[in-house]
């Protein structure tokens, strides 16, 4: 019940994981813009050129549409080469505990939806 009222209390701040924990997409924001931006800009679409080759553009729905969240989680947790992706990606494990990794998981959904 509690995450029927989550859900439809506050759609866009909150979303739930199929863990059946609350997912905080402002927060998820705030720890992307920390975190992430440098290599990925601040709307994900990875123009910072930071790197050759050069970081996925996250706001293209046609890729997103292709990777799971699990996928997601994974890249962020255990870094890009984890995942078969550019290594230079760093593991955030260290800085980032789970629910704070599925927070940024649940804003970069909402990059392809702009």
């Amino acid at each position: 019940m509690l995450s029927l009222a989550l859900s439809v209390a506050a759609p866009a701040l909150f979303c739930l994981a199929q863990t059946g924990q609350p997912r905080d997409v402002a927060h998820g924001k705030e720890l992307f813009l920390r975190y992430c931006s440098g290599c990925h800009g601040e709307d994900g679409r990875g123009e910072a050129k930071t790197f050759r080759p050069n970081v996925a553009n996250l706001s293209v729905k046609e890729l997103m549409d292709q990777l799971t969240d699990e996928y997601l989680f994974a890249a962020i947790k255990n870094g890009g080469g984890a995942v078969g992706k550019n290594a230079a990606m760093p593991a955030w494990k260290s800085q980032l505990d789970d629910r704070e990794i599925w927070d940024i998981v649940s804003f970069v959904r909402t990059l392809a939806k702009r």
